[in-house]
C-alpha cells in the first residue's frame, strides 16, 4: 500500500510508503536529530480499484468513502519534501472511513495543545477526489488498498511537547509528539 499525497497547492504530488502509517493514535517519538515537524491537515480516501489515466468521467468508480488525518514531517530538513516524508509513523490517519456521501457536512478541527490551528470552514465534496486521482493517474498506477491524500492546508510547526488533536465524526483523537 502507498499513500499518494497531492500538495496542498494542487500542483504535485508524492509518495510516502505504508511504513508512515500510524492507524492507532500512538504517540509519535522523534527520531533523533528532528526537533520540529511540520503538520499538515489532510483528507483522504482508500483505493478500491486498480487505475491507471483515470478520467473525470469514471474516477467516482475508484473510490467511495472518506476520513481525516494529519501528515508529519521533518521541520528543518533542507531537502525536497518527499525526503522527509519518509519517517516512519508519520501518516497519521487512522483508516475509520465514512461513506462519500457524507462528506459535505463532515467537519474537521486539529489543535495543537488546545488552541485550533484548522478548521473546515466550506463544506467539502468528491470533487477534489477526483482531481487528485485523474491527476496522480496521469503517471502513476493506484492498486486496490492505496490512499490517496490531500493536504488542506501548508502546516504548521510542531515541537517535542506538543499534543495534536484531531477532532471529526464527533469524536477527537490525540497524539503527543515526544
Amino acid at each position: 500500500m502507498n499513500i499518494a499525497v497531492l500538495k496542498a497547492s494542487g500542483n504535485g504530488y508524492f509518495f510516502r510508503p505504508d511504513s508512515t502509517l500510524n492507524h492507532a493514535w500512538y504517540d509519535y517519538y522523534c527520531p533523533d536529530g528532528v526537533s520540529a515537524l511540520t503538520a499538515v491537515p489532510c483528507i483522504y480516501t482508500k483505493i478500491i480499484k486498480a487505475g491507471k489515466c483515470v478520467s473525470e468521467r469514471f474516477a467516482t468508480r475508484y473510490f467511495n468513502s472518506f476520513a481525516y488525518g494529519c501528515l508529519l514531517s521533518d521541520a528543518n530538513l533542507s531537502v525536497p519534501e518527499p525526503v522527509a516524508g519518509t519517517m516512519d509513523f508519520t501518516s497519521v490517519m487512522d483508516m475509520e472511513m465514512a461513506p462519500l456521501a457524507n462528506l459535505p457536512e463532515s467537519r474537521f478541527t486539529v489543535e495543537l495543545n488546545g488552541q485550533v490551528i484548522f478548521a473546515t470552514d466550506k463544506p467539502l465534496n468528491a470533487k477534489m477526489f477526483i482531481d487528485a486521482l485523474t491527476q496522480i493517474t496521469r503517471l502513476a498506477t493506484l492498486r486496490i488498498g492505496d490512499v490517496i491524500a490531500i493536504e488542506l492546508e501548508p502546516g504548521v510547526a510542531v515541537h517535542q511537547g506538543d499534543s495534536l488533536t484531531l477532532c471529526y465524526a464527533g469524536a477527537s483523537h490525540s497524539i503527543k509528539i515526544l
